[in-house]
């Protein structure tokens, strides 16, 4: 339901931890090497990566879903010390962004990865229409961030009475995080968003002009070999036009990473922690199958309907 609602609305200190958390500890290290060694499966040395990214992106989901979350979860739902929270804070962080890198590694490693990475069979038709060159569209963050913004500006005088009544499980930080952001930080996420509405317009500009100029040469080879489809190498054009996509597709990870990393760079340890927990439970809310089912399930009679209008 909170996923339906939020598509209709469209550092670790370092710090020693006490000894009863000392098995949280041992979980955190466990969780950074779990991490890098999926560098591993793109490596730039040795021979090239057998195991396909989807399965990649299998056990990066379910490390997302099954440990770091619930971590990030215990820690917002009860009394934590603020250096265990930014621990399990980037520790979230650290794995968004890992992700991002991963999918460069894949795509430098070997050019034909591009067209399966730009259309990941493995995203589900839920999925889909929020991708963008890929992965998630970088507005999915900035609308997620709103969405606590303009949730907060509905709160009426009565709030800190209403909230303490139904949010007793959560520390007064988490609960109160929201509550009358600084104006510090509504500037730094407006220019977040007028970044974001410069950048993405140029990344589609660009893939654009790529996916032009393809079309061109392989038109023009066949226009001057008469249509003899033995004598025009489509494979020797796409390189030519290749190095842009790709570059188009890392830029566009590089300002997903960019934008998360400033958002939370601009947040609290509490308000960033809340937001990575929602991105988080947006992304594992698209794998439900009931909810999935009830998308599959729509398609039909919308579909039939189009076509009894003549399309």
């Amino acid at each position: 339901m909170a996923l339906f609602l939020f598509i209709s609305s469209m550092n670790s200190t370092g710090l020693p931890f006490p000894s009863q958390n000392h098995s949280l500890h041992l979980r955190r290290i466990h969780f950074f090497s779990k991490m890098f060694r999926a560098f591993s499966l793109f490596s730039r040395s040795g021979k090239p990566s057998t195991i396909p990214f989807k399965d990649y992106y299998a056990n990066w989901f379910t490390t997302l879903k099954n440990s770091l979350l619930p971590l990030l979860h215990q820690s917002l739902s009860s009394p934590t010390s603020p250096a265990l929270l930014s621990s399990h804070l980037n520790l979230l962080l650290h794995h968004f962004l890992s992700y991002y890198d991963s999918l460069d590694l894949a795509v430098t490693n070997d050019f034909n990865n591009l067209p399966y990475l730009l259309y990941p069979s493995w995203r589900n038709s839920l999925e889909k229409p929020f991708l963008f060159l890929g992965d998630l569209h970088p507005y999915i963050f900035t609308n997620l961030l709103r969405s606590f913004l303009d949730k907060e500006n509905n709160y009426d005088d009565d709030f800190e009475n209403r909230v303490r009544s139904v949010v007793l499980d959560s520390p007064w930080q988490a609960t109160m995080s929201w509550k009358d952001p600084s104006e510090s930080l509504i500037i730094k996420i407006e220019q977040i968003e007028r970044g974001l509405r410069l950048m993405v317009p140029d990344l589609v500009d660009r893939m654009k002009r790529a996916q032009v100029g393809f079309v061109r040469r392989v038109a023009e080879d066949w226009v001057s070999y008469k249509g003899k489809k033995e004598k025009i190498e489509v494979g020797e054009l796409m390189k030519v036009e290749m190095e842009e996509l790709v570059s188009v597709f890392m830029d566009a990870n590089r300002l997903r990473r960019s934008i998360i990393s400033e958002i939370v760079g601009a947040l609290s340890i509490y308000q960033g922690a809340l937001f990575l927990e929602a991105l988080a439970q947006f992304l594992i809310g698209f794998k439900d199958p009931v909810f999935l089912r009830e998308f599959e399930r729509c398609k039909t009679p919308i579909n039939e309907e189009v076509r009894s209008n003549g399309f």
